[in-house]
């Protein structure tokens, strides 16, 4: 009984030297790493679906799904979830449409992604969100003819510098020939 139970003893110890080393090298299970995201246009308009583009790896499992988060209330009542298209043959991006804000504003987002094994990862940009401005078509229709009034006036008074103080150097020159 005593040479069962030694035996018994020597080879759980032997497994347990054998495995530890295993134990102790195997990566521990990480999250995806997000990238940081760009948009598409970069200055969108309230016509304008924008795309959020970011580069997202995992190490030890694959990338299971990537969602973009965003509101257009500051995150006071209402937020909107989007899940990307993800390529992880090609290049490991993500790509999610944010429908055109009608009324202009300012939208904020992060990005959430998953791997195979349910770890999550999150890019919220430091608790900060990302962010953009979208312009109302009256502001844009309000910048165009602000643009076209200044190069109107800017114009003008070429015109005039042009009509009033060249043109009589060139009379003066005239009458005294």
């Amino acid at each position: 009984m005593r040479k069962t139970a030694y035996t018994m003893f020597l080879l759980v110890a032997t497994l347990l030297t054998f495995s530890l080393p295993v134990l102790v090298h195997a990566p521990p299970n990480s999250a995806p790493r997000i990238g940081t995201p760009t948009i598409s246009p970069i200055a969108p308009t309230s016509h304008d679906t924008v795309t959020v583009t970011v580069n997202v790896t995992a190490t030890r499992n694959p990338v299971n799904n990537v969602t973009i988060v965003y509101t257009t209330d500051g995150w006071h009542s209402s937020n909107t979830t989007v899940l990307a298209a993800y390529n992880a043959t090609v290049n490991q991006e993500a790509t999610a449409h944010i429908p055109p804000l009608a009324s202009g504003g300012h939208v904020e987002y992060y990005i959430v992604a998953y791997d195979t094994s349910g770890n999550r990862a999150i890019n919220d940009n430091s608790t900060s969100y990302f962010s953009y401005n979208v312009l109302s078509a009256t502001a844009v229709t309000i910048g165009w003819i602000t643009t076209a009034a200044i190069l109107g006036a800017v114009g003008a008074a070429i015109i005039a510098f042009v009509f009033f103080v060249l043109k009589p150097r060139s009379r003066t020159k005239s009458q005294n020939n």
